[in-house]
């Protein structure tokens, strides 16, 4: 046994070389958890640079309060930002396709209601005598369409209905078909 080193001087010689590998190690380890970091932030950074593939959703929000004579109920859009617009009391569609609608309201005398898109077609919504009104239903609807209320009464005017919390949501839910801006 003479080329063999004693076991006390074999545990000295490993330990430094241990030690150093270990060291390696974990500096190898924070080097590519840097990388990896890196590559996230250059990622995120041209991620949100792409445009979006679709416009915006085309929706609005519109509240009828009152009611005139020659108008029926007026239309408001408190919503500036809305993608599409009021015109002339309706609301105009610019792109085709299925919209959800909604249409709520209180009404202080019961009366017929009815929401139209196109003269010479079938209403959206027809309801006869009703004080309240809570409905949803999704249509398809076309460039050029226009949505408007229809409302009739049997014993009083236009302007002694009172409306409470009457609102219309369109919402459009296909994006990215024919459109018209």
């Amino acid at each position: 046994m003479e080329g063999v080193q004693p076991l006390d001087e074999n545990v000295g010689n490993v330990r430094p070389r241990f030690l150093r590998n270990k060291l390696l190690l974990v500096a190898s380890i924070i080097q590519g958890l840097g990388l990896l970091l890196c590559l996230t932030y250059i990622c995120l950074h041209f991620y949100a640079q792409v445009p979006s593939q679709y416009p915006p959703i085309q929706s609005i929000r519109v509240q009828f309060t009152k009611c005139e004579n020659e108008n029926g109920f007026i239309i408001t859009s408190p919503d500036a930002d809305g993608t599409m617009k009021v015109q002339n009391n309706s609301i105009i569609i610019t792109c085709d396709g299925f919209y959800l609608i909604s249409l709520k309201g209180y009404f202080s005398q019961e009366l017929s209601l009815r929401l139209l898109y196109r003269k010479g077609r079938e209403p959206l919504f027809s309801l006869n005598m009703v004080k309240i009104v809570d409905s949803v239903t999704v249509a398809y609807l076309r460039f050029k369409d226009k949505v408007y209320l229809n409302m009739t009464t049997q014993n009083a005017s236009c302007e002694d209905i009172q409306v409470n919390g009457g609102e219309l949501i369109l919402i459009h839910q296909n994006p990215g078909g024919f459109c018209v801006y």
